[in-house]
C-alpha cells in the first residue's frame, strides 16, 4: 500500500478517526508497515497576510517587531501555523476591545 493520509492533529474529527483507523487496518491486514511522521506547517508571510487581510510588508513589520514569531529557512521568514492562529486571535481581540471602546464613547460620551 503505497497511499499517504494526512490529518492536522489539533482538527481531528470523527471522520478523520475512522479513516485513519481503516487505513491501519488496510495496513495490517496485508502485513505492511505504517511509517507516521509529524511536521510543522510552515507558512510565508504572504500567505499570513493573505489569511489575516494585510499587507505582506505588515506582515513583515510584525514579524520584525517580535509581535508574530516566525522561523529563518535560509534568508526567508515562515511562520508556523500554530503562531498564525495565536497572532490571529489575538488580533481579533484587540479588534474587538477597540470596537467596543468607540462603541461605548458614542454611545456615553468619552
Amino acid at each position: 500500500m503505497s497511499d499517504t493520509i494526512t490529518v492536522n492533529p489539533s482538527h481531528l474529527t470523527d471522520d478523520d478517526w475512522a479513516r485513519m483507523r481503516a487505513f491501519l487496518d488496510a495496513a495490517r491486514a496485508k502485513g505492511e508497515v505504517v511509517d507516521l511522521s509529524a511536521r510543522v506547517e510552515l507558512l510565508t508571510p504572504a500567505e499570513v497576510a493573505k489569511r489575516l487581510g494585510m499587507s505582506r510588508s505588515t506582515v513583515r513589520r510584525r514579524i520584525l517587531d517580535g509581535d508574530l514569531k516566525a522561523i529563518k529557512v535560509g534568508t526567508h521568514h515562515r511562520i508556523p501555523l500554530a503562531e498564525h492562529e495565536r497572532f490571529s486571535g489575538e488580533l481579533m481581540l484587540r479588534m474587538a476591545k477597540a470596537s467596543a471602546a468607540d462603541i461605548e464613547a458614542e454611545l456615553f460620551g468619552e
